[in-house]
């Protein structure tokens, strides 16, 4: 990195060049203020929300068919296993938490290393 020189102005050189850099600001700003803004009008925005509801309602109705379609096989699953395996649903019944519970843990053991 080079070194800079440090040019020590007096008062009124100081006094110049604030006022030049406050000249040049406005010209600037007034620059900016000359671009033509667009403002969409109501109807586009109204057009807009109308259309993103939609797409949520869509979305909504899709993944609340989808979950009740995966928990009717599995809770039918299980009361298929439960009336004609018992051993399964029993197996089933034990290890579902065992494994909840070493999710949970490993995932805890991981957020704490990252955050060491």
């Amino acid at each position: 990195m080079k070194k800079q020189k440090v040019v020590i102005l007096d008062n009124e050189q100081q006094n110049n060049h604030d006022l030049d850099a406050i000249h040049k600001l406005q010209e600037g700003l007034s620059k900016v203020d000359q671009f033509p803004v667009y403002t969409p009008d109501l109807q586009w925005f109204e057009n807009m929300v109308v259309t993103e509801k939609e797409n949520n309602r869509k979305k909504l109705r899709k993944e609340l068919s989808l979950f009740l379609i995966i928990a009717l096989l599995i809770l039918s699953g299980i009361i298929v296993s439960f009336y004609q395996m018992p051993a399964v649903f029993l197996f089933i019944q034990i290890i579902t938490p065992v494994f909840i519970l070493f999710y949970s843990v490993n995932g805890f053991r991981k957020k704490v290393k990252i955050n060491e």
